[in-house]
């Protein structure tokens, strides 16, 4: 069958098990990235399905590592079996709570349940402005697939940054997810997004009602380190792909989206020769992702802002600064 011949591909043919595999509950190892190409088995929709036995699974790992290696990615594999057994045995428990709005344990926010039409359907159309959270569920939306890490971002945006009822989440989840399994889905949710709301977010960090501030701070955190080039987000959205990495992950860091705020014909005449930028300044537009001589240039053709010059390098092909010498000034000006 397929699931058989996916799991001859992933373990035996390729090798990915030891060399790429990483797990859907790794989000917390600096040196792990869930969002590289095999990092994920994708074995769940056959899980889901009953295509593909967990035990012949477990089988299969074992024998990998009496044959090939043993290493933390096989014993991770297994890990994320006995989660599948955890979800199924804890809806057992819970019974039909995980289907209310207060969950297993009666949680309610201190605010009421949103279920804005508009919030709801630029969050699961991928619109929301937030790229780590859109390029989740553009991915969704159209292959059926979002990795766990996906899952919880965006249920975490949806109820502490949106404040939309959960189960709306739940529910389209329910009718777009290829490995779609009750336990999985709708215990998930319960277990590990819905707490947020009485804790102000995901961690504890902040305790206002949504809209305020950012709630989710994983979502600039494991953008960071799992998507630190930017690769994930610019191949899901792809109009974000001409901005470097970290302009794509937070692309309202310098208003790049109000164009109002880009000078219009105020840019000065290239240099001749040496010329001054401030210190200041420059490392802003450096921590954009561009090269020295670049930011430099644009920032002194900006007239020393930061916001403009980097409008500059995105709208223009900047030379390499070739003949000019830079004074790197540390006062402000």
């Amino acid at each position: 069958t397929a699931a058989l011949a996916r799991v001859q591909q992933y373990l035996w043919e390729e090798d990915s098990l030891s060399l790429d595999y990483v797990g859907a509950t790794m989000t917390m190892d600096p040196a792990k990235s869930c969002m590289r190409d095999k990092a994920m088995s994708k074995f769940s929709p056959w899980l889901a399905h009953g295509c593909l036995s967990p035990r012949l699974l477990y089988e299969e790992v074992k024998r990998y590592e009496r044959e090939r290696r043993k290493n933390k990615s096989t014993y991770w594999i297994t890990h994320e079996l006995l989660w599948r057994d955890f979800v199924r045995f804890g809806s057992i428990f819970a019974g039909t709570s995980i289907f209310k709005i207060g969950g297993p344990a009666n949680v309610h926010p201190s605010w009421t349940w949103s279920i804005d039409k508009a919030l709801f359907g630029a969050w699961k159309d991928g619109l929301t402005g937030f790229p780590f959270v859109d390029c989740f569920m553009r991915e969704l939306k159209a292959t059926g697939y979002c990795n766990h890490m996906g899952r919880e971002c965006s249920g975490w945006f949806l109820i502490g940054d949106l404040g939309l009822d959960w189960r709306m989440g739940a529910e389209w989840f329910e009718s777009v997810l290829i490995d779609y399994e009750p336990t999985a889905n709708w215990y998930n949710w319960t277990y590990r997004c819905l707490p947020a709301v009485s804790r102000g977010g995901p961690h504890g960090f902040l305790v206002e009602a949504p809209g305020h501030r950012l709630q989710g701070l994983e979502i600039l955190k494991w953008g960071t380190q799992h998507d630190p080039d930017a690769q994930y987000i610019k191949r899901w959205i792809p109009e974000l792909a001409p901005l470097p990495p970290t302009v794509a992950r937070e692309p309202w860091r310098l208003g790049l989206q109000d164009e109002s705020n880009q000078r219009q014909g105020g840019l000065r005449e290239p240099p001749r020769g040496r010329f001054d930028v401030n210190r200041q300044a420059l490392q802003t537009v450096l921590s954009m992702g561009f090269g020295e001589s670049d930011a430099a240039m644009a920032l002194y053709r900006a007239w020393g802002d930061p916001e403009a010059a980097v409008a500059l390098l995105l709208s223009e092909a900047e030379g390499d600064g070739d003949g000019h010498v830079v004074d790197v000034e540390d006062d402000d000006e």
